[in-house]
């Protein structure tokens, strides 16, 4: 195992910018795990580029909503309602390998002293037995697996009482965070903030600014 495992935020298709990120790490592929953590795609300008060097560079990933999205429209066949178009199209020759990669993303990544997820757990239930549209979408929670964005419910991590940290994307509104146990991650590099890493087991973080803003709220 590699002496450094370097976490990243939502990159969505933000290329420019996760080069950058990786520069400022110093990351080196024989020395360092990336594991990504979901929403490679979608709202940036360059989602096949952050895919293909996901998917060619062997790097770990989680499923986050837009991939799974995108998945569920293309077997509904639907993708062009949906946003999704313009990335399935870029796709050209690699269009089976990239789909048939990203099927293939687990909804979570466990080990020793962490849990990665796109979005974070319901409280109380074994990781064994979330949810899948949990995992990959909520942000609050008040015992309603449809309703996971309720500001009048608590925060999914307020209410978490695990040992092992979770790390964690898909809330850019809420910005970096950190709690004993949790960090998020996603800092909203699409949306004009910046792009985030947490190098592990260090618990340091890392970032660099957006280029400029890809998509309004």
């Amino acid at each position: 195992m590699s002496e450094r495992t370097i976490f990243i935020g939502d990159v969505h298709g933000c290329f420019d910018e996760l080069e950058s990120l990786l520069d400022k790490v110093n990351f080196t592929p024989r020395e360092d795990r990336l594991i990504f953590l979901g929403d490679l795609i979608n709202k940036g300008p360059y989602p096949k580029e952050v895919v293909d060097f996901v998917r060619k560079g062997n790097h770990l990933c989680v499923l986050g909503n837009h991939e799974l999205g995108f998945l569920r429209s293309l077997d509904e066949e639907r993708y062009f309602k949906k946003g999704f178009k313009k990335f399935y199209e870029s796709l050209g020759k690699d269009r089976d390998e990239v789909i048939e990669w990203m099927r293939s993303l687990p909804l979570y990544i466990e080990e020793k002293d962490f849990i990665c997820v796109h979005a974070g757990l319901e409280p109380g239930v074994p990781l064994a037995k979330q949810n899948p549209r949990v995992l990959t979408r909520i942000r609050t929670w008040g015992g309603d697996p449809e309703d996971l964005n309720n500001e009048d419910d608590p925060a999914w991590h307020d209410l978490y009482e695990g040992k092992k940290t979770v790390i964690y994307g898909h809330w850019a509104m809420q910005g970096l965070w950190e709690t004993e146990n949790t960090i998020g991650l996603d800092s909203g590099c699409v949306w004009g903030g910046k792009l985030s890493a947490l190098i592990w087991p260090e618990r340091k973080i890392k970032q660099v600014k957006a280029k400029r803003q890809y998509a309004e709220f």
